[in-house]
């Protein structure tokens, strides 16, 4: 999603705390392809979420200023789908909007976004300004933390004379990946008043569940409606070359007579949530707050703003998931990206380390990886949790190397004994099933103490893209970087073993055996290292960023003269201001665009597609190489501009 233009200047002081505002000006807002280009998001720590753009048109299926986690952190439900305003004028002739939408004709009408003159994300929460003649009403929303929730507020600024604001309640009652044209549902009303309705959304063939919703008004009534909405179009989805025709249902309609100073409250919530009267509660002082604490606590309180800005984004990540070991109690997870992604158990363990670590949120990062050993299985944590009852899928080979890299960069930072004795078990289980042999053709191979890996119809390594049956890159073999994290998996467990007065001989001899073999990722031919050995047509030698995770990882196998060419044939080829591509330039596969539609995306994804997270690998590289920290930091640079 493109992010608001710029840090605000005029920052919110919190004590000795600066949180900057990302803030857009009217010359975005009010633009009608811009301010449609232009999301935000709003997370509440369940897996659920807020989105939209700045415009207010539906343009993703996955837009909505509720969808809820209905089975924490997935089976995301948009519950409600947004918010429509409009001023409404005395005749009823000639109201004015304040969103705009696109319908199955193509035209975009209502212009609302032409009055929006401010946009802000602020202390977790949104504020969208509105000028209208000489009116100004400003709508902040929230998501309180733990809830399945959201907040609205609209103020009047200023206002020569009263004004009447009427709003929507738009619903999908649909799952967030699917969409509904041609639904036709209708909530059970529980009860109603003028400032409050109790509905029953049903469950629907297009994945919604049947859960309660309220929606409590302060300063306004509330009428509750049935009326039908046909015909959305959502012009992402259709660039995409996906189906972008919704329908929706209007589950009632708001309205205010507001003067100058007058402000309007809807809060609507569901399943456990809907039992939260947040009228007696103020959701935006309290996630205030909530961001403050986080920050003072991070040890980043006297870092330039823009550290807690990345603070404030890492904890939108966080989520709570079932603990496997006990289903009275509540795990933690890392969602793997909004508005579409879950919990994928590669992605979490690549993230924790600069989510939990680096923002010093150490008991969470602790509690996630405790949270995954309940998952291990014939030595494997799941790659990603389909949601909707459905059993963990695993199906990748080095989310459970990423798993011990991560438990090992937990414990250095913590020195937490106990916590790294909880977890023994499930490290043991890892190597040990990885040596012996686990599903999909994971297995060391005894003649190099290599792992290869690999099985008909499956992409096991990150780079996973496939069109139909055909692998867009094949890696069956001996890949690089699950060899380097084999590595240091060994020499993470001879230093548990030493901090543990145990004895870690055995290891030892397995770290070097498994180095000496990394030769055979190299030839004279080339400064880089293969990608992948022992494959079904042999060596792989494409210059790809993979390999930096053996000069990268906690415990390198590739050091000195060879890592330095390592470094440089990365420099070279595949470094970019923000990431590492995936292909060099001159490479005849090389894709030079991500876009299109899914097939054309995917042939891109990992072949030329620049990756940002991989400039962490290349970041310790250069560290180890040149021993200049200065010069590290400046690749940085391009992030905070």
């Amino acid at each position: 999603m493109p992010a608001p233009s710029h840090l605000d200047a005029n920052a919110t002081p919190h004590g000795n705390l600066h949180i900057p505002a990302l803030d857009v000006g009217p010359a975005i807002c009010a633009d009608d392809v811009e301010s449609r280009s232009h999301e935000w998001l709003l997370t509440n720590g369940r897996g659920g979420y807020a989105c939209g753009s700045i415009a207010g048109t539906l343009d993703r299926r996955y837009h909505a200023y509720l969808a809820a986690a209905l089975e924490p952190p997935d089976t995301r439900t948009v519950v409600l789908a947004k918010l429509d305003e409009r001023i409404v004028t005395p005749d009823g002739e000639d109201d004015i909007p304040l969103g705009s939408e696109v319908w199955s004709d193509g035209r975009l009408v209502g212009m609302g976004h032409r009055h929006t003159i401010r946009f802000r994300c602020i202390d977790g929460r949104t504020e969208t300004t509105w000028l209208l003649g000489h009116t100004r009403i400003t709508r902040r929303m929230v998501m309180p933390h733990g809830h399945d929730a959201i907040i609205v507020e609209y103020t009047v600024e200023s206002a020569p004379q009263p004004v009447e604001l009427a709003v929507k309640l738009i619903s999908g009652n649909r799952a967030a990946d699917f969409l509904a044209p041609g639904a036709d549902w209708t909530p059970e009303v529980l009860s109603s008043d003028a400032t409050s309705a109790h509905w029953r959304l049903p469950h629907t063939d297009h994945g919604g569940i049947a859960t309660p919703l309220v929606t409590r008004i302060t300063g306004g009534t509330l009428t509750p409606d049935a009326t039908w909405y046909r015909g959305y179009r959502l012009d992402t989805e259709q660039r995409r070359g996906y189906d972008s025709l919704d329908d929706h249902l209007n589950l009632g309609e708001v309205r205010a007579h507001m003067a100058e100073g007058d402000v309007l409250r809807i809060e609507v919530s569901v399943a456990e949530s809907a039992e939260s009267d947040f009228r007696q509660r103020d959701p935006f002082a309290e996630e205030t707050q909530r961001q403050m604490d986080m920050i003072a606590h991070s040890g980043l309180a006297d870092q330039p703003p823009v550290i807690h800005t990345l603070v404030s984004a890492a904890d939108q990540f966080v989520v709570s998931r079932p603990d496997p070991r006990n289903s009275e109690q509540t795990g933690t997870s890392i969602i793997a990206g909004y508005p579409w992604f879950a919990d994928w158990g590669r992605d979490t363990m690549i993230a924790l380390p600069g989510i939990c670590l680096a923002t010093g949120r150490y008991s969470v990062a602790c509690d996630i990886l405790e949270t995954f050993s309940g998952f291990v299985d014939q030595g494997m944590i799941p790659n990603r949790f389909p949601g909707r009852g459905q059993p963990p899928e695993y199906n990748t080979v080095d989310a459970s190397l990423l798993y011990i890299e991560a438990i090992g960069r937990t414990w250095r930072t913590t020195r937490d004994h106990d916590f790294l004795r909880r977890l023994l078990p499930a490290i043991d289980e890892i190597l040990e099933a990885y040596r012996a042999g686990t599903r999909h053709g994971i297995a060391m191979d005894p003649h190099d103490g290599l792992i290869t890996q690999g099985a008909e119809g499956l992409q096991l390594t990150w780079m996973d893209a496939r069109i139909g049956d055909t692998v867009v890159t094949p890696r069956r073999g001996k890949a690089i970087e699950i060899n380097a994290l084999w590595h240091s998996a060994w020499a993470w467990r001879s230093e548990f073993a030493q901090a543990l007065g145990a004895a870690h001989t055995a290891y030892d001899e397995q770290v070097r055996r498994i180095a000496a073999s990394f030769r055979n990722f190299e030839d004279p031919s080339h400064p880089w290292l293969a990608d992948v050995i022992d494959g079904p047509h042999g060596v792989d030698f494409s210059l790809r960023p993979n390999q930096l995770f053996a000069t990268g990882c906690a415990h390198p196998p590739v050091t000195g003269e060879r890592a330095a060419q390592v470094l440089e044939s990365c420099q070279t080829a595949l470094r970019t201001p923000v990431g590492l591509r995936t292909l060099p330039e001159d490479d005849t596969r090389y894709q030079p665009h991500y876009q299109g539609d899914q097939a054309a995306r995917d042939a891109a994804y990992h072949m030329g597609t620049s990756w940002p997270w991989l400039l962490g690998l290349f970041i310790r590289t250069h560290l180890r190489v040149n021993n200049n920290p200065s010069a590290a930091r400046a690749i940085l640079a391009p992030f905070t501009k």
